[in-house]
C-alpha cells in the first residue's frame, strides 16, 4: 500500500496510533505531510483506560480531517 501511496498525485491525509502493528509512523510521514498519529491507539483507534479516552481520539481524527479538508479546498 505504502508503494500506492507514494505515487498519488492527489493530498493525502493518513491517520493511525502507534499501538497498530500496522501502521508505521515514519512511512508515514515520508508519504505525506498531513499524519495525525495517536500515542497508544490500537488499529480501531481505542487506547487503553476509560472508553471516554478513544472517544478524545475519535474526536481528534475529526479535527484533523476538518483540517485537512480546509487545508486542500474541499468542496470548492
Amino acid at each position: 500500500m505504502a508503494d500506492a501511496l507514494g505515487r498519488a498525485t492527489a493530498p493525502f491525509l493518513l491517520v493511525g496510533g502507534t499501538a497498530d502493528k500496522l501502521w508505521d509512523g515514519d512511512i508515514a510521514r515520508r508519504l505525506s505531510p498531513q499524519v495525525l498519529e495517536v500515542e497508544g491507539a490500537d488499529h480501531g483507534m481505542y487506547v487503553p483506560g476509560p472508553l471516554t479516552e478513544s472517544i478524545a481520539v475519535l474526536s481528534q481524527v475529526v479535527v484533523a480531517v476538518e483540517e485537512f479538508l480546509d487545508a486542500i479546498g474541499w468542496p470548492s
